[in-house]
């Protein structure tokens, strides 16, 4: 992993003008976020019980999880579609090491690196306008909660590159993705019942943003259950064994450019 991540690492810094640029663009985009949430509590003080500050931790948490998926995961996943569209897969499953593995790690862009210090810094002012001390267990949960979150999205995207043995047009999934998405930069109280039960059950968006921000804060009035870390393990368990097995049964249906 540490070996493909260099050699991306050496190939953006190739052209660092565009690596500002992009580190720019990402910033632009927070503040575009940023600025929804302000003009959001220019007109009411709480939002579903989360008030500015709680949304600042939530706008963080949820660049901090934009950028960490276009990091590894997005790019990693496109190129497996384009492997299994052009046969090209075969060069992966030839060498002599976990498929699942390979497709996973051969791809890192560098400068989405930059959407986890933005996000982190929105997310560490947000907390401290709240003027509360967070703990060192209050920190491992919401680590722990951030990385049960990253397998839950990766699992996601596994599932929808495995897809791609059956079907070719499977880009388009992408964009459902990004949809879906979208709701996660606000807290899912504020929708009705069933999409609450929908985003937190059957996609779930809450053990993504929503209750990783909520663990940080360990504030009632964001509605966050004292559960959520056990939920968020058990799904992210089972998400991951579930796509692990899935992209197994897709291979037996590869059907490579040396077939």
């Amino acid at each position: 992993m540490l070996l493909f991540a260099r050699i991306s690492v050496q190939n953006f810094a190739a052209y660092r003008a565009d690596f500002f640029l992009r580190g720019i663009m990402s910033l632009v985009q927070l503040a575009a976020e940023l600025i929804v949430v302000d003009t959001i509590f220019h007109n009411t003080e709480t939002l579903a019980g989360w008030r500015l500050p709680h949304m600042l931790v939530l706008v963080g948490v949820y660049r901090m999880v934009a950028g960490g998926i276009r990091i590894y995961i997005v790019p990693n996943m496109r190129r497996v579609l384009e492997d299994i569209r052009e046969g090209t897969l075969d060069f992966v499953l030839l060498k002599p090491v976990n498929s699942q593995l390979l497709v996973s790690i051969r791809e890192f862009v560098f400068w989405r690196i930059t959407d986890l210090i933005y996000g982190g810094t929105a997310a560490a002012i947000g907390a401290s306008m709240l003027a509360k001390d967070i703990g060192a267990t209050q920190i491992a949960t919401f680590v722990f909660m951030l990385a049960a979150g990253f397998a839950i999205i990766y699992s996601v995207w596994l599932a929808l590159a495995t897809i791609g043995f059956w079907f070719i047009r499977v880009q388009n999934i992408e964009m459902v993705f990004w949809n879906v998405f979208e709701a996660g930069r606000f807290p899912v109280m504020i929708y009705p019942y069933w999409v609450q039960w929908s985003l937190t059950f059957l996609v779930p968006l809450a053990f993504i943003t929503t209750f990783p921000a909520g663990t940080l804060l360990a504030d009632p009035a964001t509605g966050v259950p004292a559960a959520a870390p056990y939920y968020a393990a058990g799904i992210a368990v089972v998400s991951v064994l579930l796509s692990s097995w899935f992209w197994r049964f897709g291979l037996k249906h590869y059907s490579g450019a040396s077939a």
